[in-house]
């Protein structure tokens, strides 16, 4: 599967890694097109530094991993091309104040990916990859990859045909996945 990132910071970056080393093409973009072309420069000819709309347009599913505050943006700037696509929101409602990783409210009564989903619009979204650390995603993942213990991964979706799609990127990226239900059952890192 070819999957688009955008954004390739610390969860980005790793699940780059994770998923590249499970045999999938990785087309990496950030705001900043130095992180993309270092990691693509690291992850070798599977992976390519693109522009994020070419993330978009020449991927199979799209991880959005950005700053939980910062979908507005990619929404803004990239929600046309979005419509209708696999999304994979390992996102969790922090920011960071001061260095340290705050939470951020979430309005509406709402979880986390369905405030994602509301700001998206019409795409197929898929919450995972967003219940551990960085550091920890990375650890456990190659661990499962290399033939250790495998940890699970839990998914959400109100798109069962969409986390269909993504079941085989779980696996693939060293976890057993398990499915957590709807959106509305979703849990943040950390929440258990």
């Amino acid at each position: 599967m070819r999957v688009g990132f955008i954004g390739v910071g610390r969860i980005g970056g790793n699940l780059a890694r994770l998923l590249t080393a499970g045999g999938h093409e990785t087309l990496l973009s950030a705001t900043n097109p130095e992180g993309p072309k270092q990691l693509a420069a690291e992850l070798g000819a599977t992976a390519s530094a693109v522009s994020p709309q070419q993330a978009i347009a020449e991927s199979d599913a799209v991880v959005i991993a950005v700053w939980w505050e910062a979908f507005a943006q990619v929404a803004s700037e990239y929600g046309p091309p979005l419509q209708g696509r696999l999304v994979i929101d390992p996102s969790n409602p922090l920011t960071e104040v001061n260095g340290v990783p705050t939470p951020v409210p979430i309005p509406g009564g709402l979880t986390s990916p369905q405030h994602q989903l509301r700001i998206l619009g019409d795409v197929r979204l898929v919450r995972t990859f967003g219940d551990r650390l960085a550091p920890q995603l990375l650890i456990d993942g190659e661990r499962g990859q290399q033939g250790g213990a495998r940890s699970e991964m839990r998914y959400w979706s109100d798109d069962a045909a969409a986390a269909a799609l993504v079941v085989p990127l779980i696996h693939d990226a060293g976890f057993d996945p398990v499915d957590g239900g709807g959106l509305a059952q979703s849990k943040n890192a950390g929440e258990g």
